[in-house]
């Protein structure tokens, strides 16, 4: 099968550039190994409040359930004294539920003219002369896949062994991974839809650890293990614990997280393909949509208005480092090291633009 851009993988970066590219008439291919769209689930689901989701989530409210975000409190576990409080002030957007947003993204993807192919693993690259032009994959009825413009959106996986970041654009201290699980919790105490707690303290299997309050009494953690989860709950000495004493998991996905989790690597293609989201070392929803947009708008430049290779591979990259997504990185677990403290990230955050 051939095709103008192939796209691998269905997450938000991948699926807001294969609507745009789709809107500009092109022959767009997306492939998704997993069964579903929005699987597996390893994020709060916090669509930050900027210019860039003002403009566009308005429409994407009205179909999909979201808890406006308020306020963030970032605390002490042990002591319970307050650290940061912060009111939204443009940077609060949204909680959604991650799955809900991919589909509706998907949704829009396909009716733009973008084919999408679930169960469908890219699993290596094809070359010529030095340069992607394909990927092999994992289903026998679509074993192959050519095609003029290649972007990678991988997600996190592109970080491990079986991702392409890895090895190529990422370095193996850049791409140093490691696990985790999130769950979405029912019966947290004490806590109100859309206002996010943090915590830090000298405590290290503490320090770290938040609460994505969405509505309907569903609040959104993490932690390193299932295991880690049953020995925090039953600690009886820290606020954090208290919380979640209650507490049952309703859903639960293992992850691999990067240790630099949010910061960029030092390039974005590479032989061509051109990566995005968090397949580029980014983190967070609107930080990977707007890469998504780059990207599309430098292949559309390719395809339509005749930029030739590599010069548009260029402007991508171009455009990637000069841009405020690169600027200000969605790094929560390094906010006091990068920004000093949460207030200073949050209304840098709110200041994002295309």
């Amino acid at each position: 099968m051939k095709c103008d851009v192939l796209i691998v993988g269905a997450g938000p970066a991948g699926l807001w550039a294969a609507q745009k590219i789709g809107d500009a008439g092109l022959d767009v291919i997306i492939l998704e190994e997993h069964l579903a769209i929005g699987l597996q689930k390893h994020c709060s689901g916090w669509i930050l409040g900027c210019e860039f989701s003002r403009e566009i989530f308005h429409e994407l409210t009205d179909v999909i359930p979201h808890q406006p975000v308020s306020r963030m409190i970032v605390r002490d576990p042990l002591s319970h004294n307050i650290v940061e409080d912060i009111e939204d002030s443009g940077w609060g957007g949204y909680l959604v539920r991650r799955e809900l947003l991919d589909r509706e993204l998907a949704r829009r993807a396909i009716v733009s003219g973008a084919k999408l192919y679930l169960h469908t693993k890219a699993t290596s690259f094809i070359r010529e002369d030095d340069r992607v032009v394909g990927v092999k994959t994992s289903s026998s009825s679509l074993p192959s896949i050519h095609a003029k413009i290649i972007i990678c959106a991988d997600g996190l996986q592109s970080a491990t062994m079986r991702g392409f970041a890895r090895g190529s654009i990422g370095t193996p201290e850049e791409t140093e991974t490691y696990p985790g699980v999130q769950m979405e919790l029912a019966g947290v105490k004490d806590v109100s839809p859309g206002q996010i707690e943090m915590y830090e303290g000298d405590d290290p299997s503490l320090h770290g650890r938040s609460l994505w309050p969405h509505g309907q009494g569903i609040t959104l953690a993490s932690f390193s293990s299932f295991e880690a989860y049953i020995h925090i709950r039953s600690r009886k000495d820290n606020l954090f614990s208290h919380k979640i004493a209650s507490s049952n998991p309703i859903y639960i996905s293992s992850f691999q997280n990067r240790k630099n989790m949010g910061f960029y690597y030092s390039r974005f293609t590479q032989d061509g393909v051109v990566y995005i989201g968090e397949a580029s070392g980014g983190s967070g929803i609107v930080h990977g949509m707007i890469s998504g947009h780059y990207a599309a708008k430098a292949a559309i430049a390719s395809l339509r208005e005749g930029m030739t290779y590599p010069q548009w591979i260029k402007d991508f990259e171009q455009m990637m480092q000069q841009s405020d997504i690169v600027k200000v990185p969605f790094c929560y677990r390094h906010i006091r090291v990068h920004y000093g403290t949460y207030r200073t990230w949050l209304e840098r955050l709110a200041s994002i633009k295309v």
